[in-house]
């Protein structure tokens, strides 16, 4: 009986190292996933790091989040990039540069799903454009 006990605390303790061995692998190959795990972000997500970047005044990192977020549809990053375009250095540095008519590609975008501000700087860089200086900057 004492053998029986014995030889079952043994295949016992073997087979909870086996389990912790499989645990440790899985654990391992699972760190090791994708090296970039920001493509597995969704663009309500980039917008959010976006707006953290911004915050922490890292005006390259939002510039970035917010292209990839508008680029994946999210219309409030279209509409933000837009603005970020259309003050470019005057708020962010030297690190974005003002561009009016990649503003007015995405604004478009954004007031196409329906953004109302989007729309009122669509209109507003639209009499930019009318302007003589602005006739042809964008086409």
């Amino acid at each position: 009986m004492a053998s029986e006990l014995s030889q079952l605390a043994s295949w016992s303790l073997r087979w909870r190292i086996f389990l912790s061995g499989v645990l440790c692998l899985m654990a391992a190959f699972a760190a090791a996933g994708p090296s970039d795990r920001s493509l597995e972000l969704h663009a309500a997500q980039r917008f959010q790091l976006a707006l953290e970047a911004q915050t922490a005044r890292d005006y390259r990192t939002m510039l970035v989040q917010l292209r990839e977020a508008a680029t994946q549809g999210d219309a409030e990053a279209q509409e933000m990039l837009g603005m970020v375009l259309l003050t470019g250095p005057v708020l962010y540095g030297m690190s974005v540069r003002a561009d009016r008519c990649e503003a007015r590609q995405w604004m478009r975008q954004a007031a196409m799903q329906g953004s109302e501000t989007a729309k009122v700087q669509l209109t507003f860089l639209n009499r930019l454009r009318n302007s003589p200086a602005g006739a042809s900057a964008c086409d």
